[in-house]
């Protein structure tokens, strides 16, 4: 993906001297992502390409064997499935797995949904960013036939946050997003890449031990 803090990431890895191929169906983020890529400049390595991970063996023909594919910042519970086949996720999963080498890692997170529908609120605490810029979060379970269908997740955004005597502008942004537990979502990533692969769950980047205040949960699947 390719949105702001995407473009990190990728930055990042280039920076540590590997290959990038960014992706996104949305052509606002290939801007931004091509034009940091200018700025750069005498940068060779970085292929930024309009795809659809539900399409994406389709989108990125001739790419193959990747050390690791990264779908971070809880962008795939954005995509909205339904419960509890998971068709679109199954999908998603699949295409990622396609485009890796054998022993290449999936590294995929997404917000602690368990907490919301466990506790009825959002853990807030940054774990990604170098300035914390989410004043409060607000959920909503919206049900469909007695159970969760749907997740509404209001983030105030700090939009300026220059000190002094200076009143922050706060942003409220409302997204939505799948209400899939923690452990459902792992053995989904099991049964598609299979009983043999290497799977390990992290909590806000550690060995996830059971702790309930996690913002963010990581997953590891090394393909066979």
């Amino acid at each position: 993906m390719t949105d702001r803090n995407a473009r990190k990431d990728s930055i990042t890895l280039l920076n540590n001297k590997m290959e990038v191929v960014s992706c996104d169906d949305a052509e606002a983020m290939l801007y931004h992502a091509r034009k940091e890529r200018t700025r750069m400049k005498n940068v060779t390595s970085w292929d930024i390409i309009r795809a659809n991970w539900l399409t994406l063996q389709e989108d990125l023909p001739g790419y193959r064997d990747f050390d690791a594919v990264l779908c971070l910042g809880s962008s795939i519970f954005h995509q909205i499935d339904s419960l509890p086949e998971l068709p679109l996720y199954r999908q998603c999963l699949t295409n990622f797995k396609h485009f890796l080498k054998p022993g290449g890692l999936l590294l995929i997170d997404h917000r602690n949904m368990d907490s919301i529908l466990d506790r009825g609120f959002a853990v807030n605490k940054n774990v990604y960013h170098e300035i914390d810029t989410v004043k409060s979060i607000s959920t909503n379970i919206i049900e469909k036939d007695g159970s969760p269908a749907l997740v509404e997740m209001t983030y105030d955004m700090i939009v300026d946050n220059t000190g002094g005597s200076t009143t922050n502008r706060i942003h409220m942004v409302t997204m939505p997003l799948t209400p899939l537990r923690v452990h459902k979502f792992g053995d989904l990533l099991k049964d598609v890449f299979g009983e043999k692969c290497k799977y390990s769950l992290y909590g806000d980047l550690r060995p996830f031990d059971g702790e309930t205040e996690i913002a963010y949960f990581q997953h590891s699947v090394e393909n066979i």
